[in-house]
């Protein structure tokens, strides 16, 4: 079913907005991206942490090994800082990829209802054109038929002339 233009949902709201949404998705994914680095980049920080304190551990106390074991991996569970950075910067990157796409359509429906408004225009102009030329070629055939009672008039002229005047001069 093909919605009239004066109804369809894309008519009302300002135009480019699609390629203006298509931005703003690409700068949350943008931000995402830089919040799941800083994630990565923390998760790293928090296991060479973890594993300078097994070391650090290990060294020191070789003799007690079940209580250094217990004890790092308590260490290993308190900070999850990097995975839920990377956590919501892999979320904000998805949603700045759907927000993105939705804005991609949106600018190929505004192209594609641009490109119908400029064949009805063109269909419109051609017909003006059609209509003019119509109008040219009447109005060239009326003054040909003027021209042709000109001539006539003319020489409707000319003989009256050469039959009233040498008429008078005899009298």
């Amino acid at each position: 079913m093909v919605v009239p233009e004066e109804e369809h949902p894309l008519s009302s709201i300002p135009p480019y907005i699609g390629d203006k949404i298509d931005l703003f998705g690409s700068m949350i994914t943008n931000i995402g991206n830089f919040i799941a680095i800083l994630g990565i980049i923390a998760e790293t920080k928090e296991v060479e942490q973890i594993e300078v304190e097994e070391v650090s551990t290990n060294s020191n106390t070789s003799a007690s090994g079940s209580e250094a074991n217990s004890d790092t991996s308590a260490s290993g569970s308190e900070s999850n800082t990097g995975f839920i950075l990377t956590l919501l910067g892999a979320t904000l990157g998805a949603i700045g990829d759907l927000i993105s796409s939705g804005g991609t359509a949106i600018a190929i429906e505004e192209a594609i209802i641009i490109d119908k408004k400029a064949e009805q225009e063109a269909e419109e102009l051609t017909k003006k054109i059609k209509k003019m030329e119509n109008q040219i070629g009447l109005l060239q055939k009326d003054m040909n038929s003027v021209i042709t009672v000109t001539d006539s008039l003319k020489r409707e002229v000319i003989f009256l002339q050469s039959v009233i005047y040498p008429n008078l001069y005899q009298q």
